[in-house]
């Protein structure tokens, strides 16, 4: 290929580029900067902290064709990789109970988390948030949104700090801001309330009766004896349910791990690759020939190849996780039991093996 024929394919290829580069979705107002946000750390241990769980967030609906169908390739990681960065934030933040990243939403759970990508491309992350205790009241929903530069990616060339952890810790911030709000018999209540909605999914006949059910809310109108035969049943299964979702969070920190310095690569090319087109586009036309524009299309492209190599391998390293996804071996209430198969066909399982099991003993 001539050098002008060459410099004219990658000008159509750049223009291509530039529509792969835009996120999903148009954030929602404009990009701000998180970093400068400090995780609100309990100075001492919540009188009675609430688990909270997470299930894996999903995404924006992605946009077929072109170059940008290669980019939502990588949402695949992300929905597993991000609420697991937000466990951590709630885990350092040391207002919370256990925290668990889970393939789905977990019934009897005191707090819920629920997350949709709305826009993710190394320059912009957009999640919306939504916040649920086992009442039915809505702690929070709404829109983050946090921006990153060039010097988020260079200050920290090995990526140890998440160029977007200000976000992670705004969220962490305002379900703390609400926590701090509330009495302990209103948390008390909460875990109460999730007690009894996990024995009712059980058990829906007899222990359906402790529940007032209005909408979305859920409130008390009793609770069983402390002695009462059925419900201690129900708690040793839950024991065990929380021994298996450790087990679940368990993948997800292995994914996190192994994804992690991958990802964190992508995430930086992306970043430059966006750089590099808004730089490009500023550019006047008539020195589209010129030595430093040439040189700068040369780059983009090369970070575009990297950017590219960089989805090949996080595709290959979730599709492996999918297919590898060790055996769970765990205890329900006495019984070894092996599940395997994906998280999503384990729990499916495994909440069928509870209802077997919670009738075969009563």
């Amino acid at each position: 290929m001539k050098p002008g024929e060459r410099l004219l394919a990658l000008c159509g290829l750049l223009m291509l580029l530039g529509s792969c580069a835009t996120p999903e979705q148009a954030p929602l107002s404009a990009p701000v900067s998180l970093d400068e946000v400090q995780l609100n750390v309990a100075t001492r241990p919540p009188v009675l902290p609430l688990a909270v769980s997470i299930s894996r967030f999903d995404a924006a609906p992605a946009e077929t064709g072109g170059l940008r169908s290669a980019v939502n390739q990588v949402r695949s990681v992300e929905r597993r990789f991000l609420p697991y960065q937000l466990k951590l934030s709630l885990e350092r933040s040391g207002w919370f109970g256990p925290v668990r990243v889970l393939p789905v939403l977990d019934p009897g759970a005191e707090l819920t988390v629920r997350g949709v990508i709305l826009s993710s491309d190394g320059t912009h992350l957009a999640l919306a948030i939504q916040v649920e205790d086992a009442t039915g009241r809505v702690w929070l929903e709404r829109d983050y949104l946090d921006s990153a530069s060039v010097a988020d990616y260079t200050r920290d060339p090995v990526f140890t700090i998440d160029p977007f952890q200000g976000l992670y810790d705004q969220i962490a911030n305002d379900m703390i801001r609400v926590l701090a709000d509330m009495g302990e018999q209103q948390i008390r209540q909460i875990a109460s309330i999730a007690e009894m909605r996990y024995a009712a999914m059980l058990s829906p006949e007899y222990f359906g009766r402790f529940l007032n059910e209005t909408g979305d809310r859920y409130g008390l109108s009793g609770l069983p004896a402390a002695s009462d035969p059925l419900m201690e049943r129900v708690m040793r299964i839950r024991a065990s349910e929380h021994l298996f979702a450790d087990s679940a969070d368990a993948h997800y920190e292995s994914l996190y791990r192994r994804l992690g310095p991958t990802y964190a690569w992508w995430r930086h090319y992306s970043n430059e690759l966006i750089s590099g087109n808004n730089r490009l586009e500023q550019m006047d036309a008539t020195r589209g020939a010129t030595p430093g524009t040439w040189y700068a299309l040369e780059r983009v492209y090369k970070i575009y190849q990297e950017s590219r190599m960089n989805e090949d391998a996080l595709r290959e390293l979730t599709d492996s996780f999918d297919r590898e996804t060790a055996p769970t071996v765990t205890d329900l209430a006495g019984r070894v039991v092996e599940l395997t198969g994906t998280l999503t066909e384990q729990h499916q399982a495994w909440r069928q093996l509870m209802r077997q099991y919670y009738e075969e003993t009563r």
